[in-house]
């Protein structure tokens, strides 16, 4: 399969830029389930589906161009060729999130309520966007004789794996992780909705990071072409770093609020179960 989809005239339609497309579109119908089950304002979805695509493509790419330089520096013109491949997701959840918290600030409106009804969307919109490594023959694993094992074009190898022409399909297990991710998150949110006096904001969204980044860990240890920091995976330490931070924040949190409805007090910031 190549990476052009289809042409219109003189404009090339990639398989990369449909893919991404219908993640975004895949998240975003998500959300609009997950925002009717939260009775919240729709404008609200909207304004930040709006925002944060476009930041979150953004800080994806430069994210990716920062910790890969030494591929751009001689080329810089390739930067904005986003349809080439050279998106990290790390980069877009910062951008997304960050979206979030701008927004959230401006509107007076709780951050971690509305990090929460997003959180299952976007897993679902990464679990399509993996598909974007599988046109590209990027993002895969070490060589393997499992069945399941992808090939990979001879100009796609590294340096030193040129005489194998299987690899691990690692997309395609950050894939099915992400999905497993989503279903946990929808019941979860399902859950909270049914009781949401009991309900901490920000644990849904806390603990998509958490089991996110488990699963990148994991699977990050397969990737052949990872980026590196020493001898240690630069996806690797974000993931491990964000598992620790989001459990501390989310027992922190959950501490806190549980001892204020203990004591009768807790303000209530719009947009909010409190």
């Amino acid at each position: 399969m190549g990476k052009t989809a289809f042409c219109i005239k003189t404009v090339a339609f990639s398989w990369f830029g449909l893919i991404l497309a219908a993640a975004i579109l895949a998240a975003c119908i998500i959300n609009w389930w997950h925002i009717r089950l939260r009775k919240e304002d729709p404008n609200r979805l909207l304004d930040l589906t709006l925002y944060s695509i476009p930041v979150g493509i953004i800080t994806a790419r430069i994210y990716y161009v920062a910790v890969n330089w030494q591929m751009y520096a001689d080329a810089p013109n390739e930067i904005l060729k986003i349809w080439h491949g050279g998106l990290a997701i790390h980069g877009a959840l910062i951008g997304v999130i960050l979206t979030v918290w701008i927004y959230s600030r401006v509107y007076n409106i709780s951050f971690w309520h509305w990090a929460d009804i997003v959180a299952p969307g976007l897993v679902f919109g990464q679990a399509i966007g993996q598909w974007g490594n599988f046109i590209n023959q990027d993002a895969f694993g070490y060589p393997t004789d499992v069945p399941w094992g992808i090939y990979i074009d001879y100009a796609y190898r590294p340096l030193g794996y040129e005489q194998f022409d299987f690899f691990h399909p690692t997309f395609l297990y950050e894939c099915g992780w992400d999905l497993v991710v989503f279903i946990i998150l929808a019941a979860v949110s399902w859950l909270m909705a049914r009781k949401p006096e009991k309900s901490v904001p920000g644990s849904l969204f806390l603990l998509y990071i958490i089991l996110y980044s488990v699963g990148r860990l994991v699977i990050e240890g397969l990737r052949i072409d990872s980026e590196m920091i020493g001898d240690w995976r630069l996806a690797q330490v974000v993931s491990g770093i964000a598992i620790m931070w989001a459990g501390a924040l989310m027992l922190w949190r959950n501490y806190k609020i549980q001892n204020r409805l203990k004591t009768g007090y807790l303000e209530r910031k719009g947009g909010g179960p409190y």
